[in-house]
């Protein structure tokens, strides 16, 4: 019977929402406990129930300054970013109809990446600790906005312009990058670690910017699941169906980029999260983005956290980029999807 099997592929989407749901949780506080100094899990559940004030502190205030001061920043902008490209991965999928796209493709990667050089290489420091993050965000922002406003066709942007702006615009601004690097060579060092994606030293501050935008964000974009897989439909479908089709692109766009950018401003450069959780979450939990962007933001979280885990236990008293970790387990992944779309077919990969 019909109704029989929706409810049986509705207990399987619960079942693995909460099983994912576990893994994030178990994630995150094997998070706070990675690191030079170990720190019990009865104390780590102590200081997390003493911060939500259901509890006394009976962990030393050494135990309590590593968790709430040194770890628990990096582990929630970790779990931040990761949902951010996740979400953001999936939208840009559905709007661009291409199953190897990610939120980069727009541009927003070469604008954070421009901005933060600007600030490096001429010593800007007009807003402090912020400088770079802030730097990295406009620009990301603008370079984003240019390539919208260029792809526009008689009132519409056909995604295969989009696309190929998006590429042009980041071409031309990675090249202005290299220029700045060729001009400065002793910033290189500090240059390249920002490239290679970081999450070290964050602060509270940082993730009290930029959590509250991913996750205002990833709610705006999950009520959006009609539109977007209306459009992943096509645009004339998504006509027909009734949606506004310029008007979701850009609210679509302009959301994923406050996300995406927010992120990309505090972490660096972080590749493959925003491509392999879409498709991760379209295996497990159906095609449908009510579906897939919950879960793109729940995988792509858990995924960077325990990234950011072996980035820090490869070789004792060095933290390795974690960039560089998502780009190794990322790689495989993608020639097996490049795989994927020559057998199957552009669209049913």
């Amino acid at each position: 019977m019909p109704g029989n099997k929706y409810s049986e592929m509705q207990h399987h989407r619960d079942t693995m929402f909460a099983i994912a749901i576990a893994i994030f949780i178990i994630a995150f506080i094997v998070s706070l406990d990675t690191g030079p100094v170990h720190i019990s899990l009865k104390n780590i559940v102590n200081i997390i129930l003493f911060q939500i004030g259901a509890g006394k502190l009976t962990a030393t205030q050494g135990n309590y300054v590593i968790i709430a001061m040194i770890r628990e920043p990096e582990v929630v902008a970790s779990a931040a970013v990761g949902a951010a490209l996740g979400v953001g991965g999936a939208v840009i999928q559905s709007i661009f109809r291409n199953p190897i796209s990610e939120p980069y493709v727009t541009g927003v990667s070469s604008g954070a990446a421009l901005g933060a050089v600007l600030a490096i290489v001429f010593s800007i420091t007009i807003f402090g600790l912020f400088t770079l993050p802030i730097f990295a965000f406009v620009f990301a922002i603008i370079v984003v906005s240019l390539v919208y406003m260029l792809s526009i066709r008689s009132g519409r942007t056909p995604p295969v312009i989009l696309l190929l702006t998006g590429i042009a615009i980041s071409l031309f601004a990675t090249s202005l990058v290299a220029i700045m690097l060729y001009s400065r060579p002793a910033l290189e060092n500090t240059i390249f670690f920002w490239f290679l994606g970081s999450l070290s030293g964050i602060l509270w501050s940082e993730d009290e910017i930029v959590v509250p935008l991913v996750i205002v964000t990833s709610v705006i974009l999950g009520m959006m699941y009609k539109q977007l897989n209306a459009l992943q439909m096509g645009d004339v479908y998504a006509k027909s169906a009734g949606i506004n089709v310029e008007r979701s692109k850009l609210g679509a766009l302009g959301l994923t980029t406050i996300a995406v950018s927010a992120s990309v401003s505090i972490s660096g450069l972080i590749g493959f999260v925003g491509l392999i959780f879409p498709h991760v979450s379209r295996l497990i939990f159906g095609g449908s983005n009510k579906y897939v962007i919950p879960a793109s933001a729940i995988l792509g979280a858990t995924f960077l956290m325990l990234c950011n885990d072996i980035a820090h236990l490869i070789i004792t008293g060095i933290v390795f980029p974690v960039g560089v970790i998502t780009g190794m387990i990322g790689v495989p992944f993608f020639m097996i999807l490049m795989a994927r779309v020559s057998k199957k077919g552009y669209y049913n990969a």
